[in-house]
């Protein structure tokens, strides 16, 4: 069963609020790129002080100097970001399409898994292919930079909403695979017991010498 990128229900419903955010900010924002930087800038920072703190206390990491080096580029490159949102901002309608067309291909991957294991639901497949079509349009960009910020926060819009249904269907599509194979996983087949229904006892007849 496809699981990737939602091995817990949080992960999904994180990227699906961050999407609509960004997308309400990008259609309604009158600065909206540079917010968005600032927005992402402001993920990354935090990112990276989590993996700070894991990284200096964590006992388990096996390689505590890599983990801290990491996280404190990811720090630097959010404060840089945020504190010089302009140099990036350009750049942003691009980068959302990008992601857009990845996270909208295994978004349909997973839909497609919960329409496998439950049934219906193929209607929640049209939000998913107009994110990826629009994520594709965005990339080669052909209008002008206002009307691709507005469209950049649509598709964003669509993905996010279409992300809350597919992880709320993978959670129950993860519960039914688990209740149909469990009886599988916990009762393995046993070979049927052979019976013998005809035999008869043998009979012995004296022979005289």
């Amino acid at each position: 069963m496809f699981t990737f990128g939602y091995k817990t229900k949080l992960s999904g419903i994180i990227r699906a609020l961050l999407a609509i955010a960004i997308g309400l900010v990008m259609v309604i924002g009158a600065d909206a790129t540079r917010t968005v930087v600032r927005i992402i800038a402001s993920f990354i920072i935090a990112a990276g002080v989590v993996s700070l703190i894991v990284g200096l206390t964590s006992s388990k990491d096996k390689a505590p100097l890599l983990t801290t080096a990491n996280a404190v580029f990811d720090c630097i490159l959010g404060l840089i970001l945020f504190l010089n949102p302009s140099w990036f901002s350009g750049f942003i309608v691009v980068i959302i399409g990008v992601v857009l067309v990845l996270f909208g291909i295994l978004q349909l991957i997973a839909l497609t898994t919960t329409v496998s294991l439950l049934g219906g639901g193929r209607g929640f497949l049209l939000l998913s292919i107009l994110a990826v079509l629009g994520g594709a349009l965005l990339v080669f960009s052909p209008f002008s930079m206002t009307v691709m910020r507005i469209l950049a926060g649509l598709f964003l819009l669509f993905y996010g909403v279409s992300e809350l249904i597919s992880t709320f269907r993978m959670n129950k599509a993860k519960e039914a695979y688990e209740i149909r194979y469990a009886s599988d996983i916990s009762n393995p087949r046993k070979e049927p017991e052979t019976t013998v229904t005809d035999a008869k006892e043998a009979e012995f007849r004296k022979i005289d010498d």
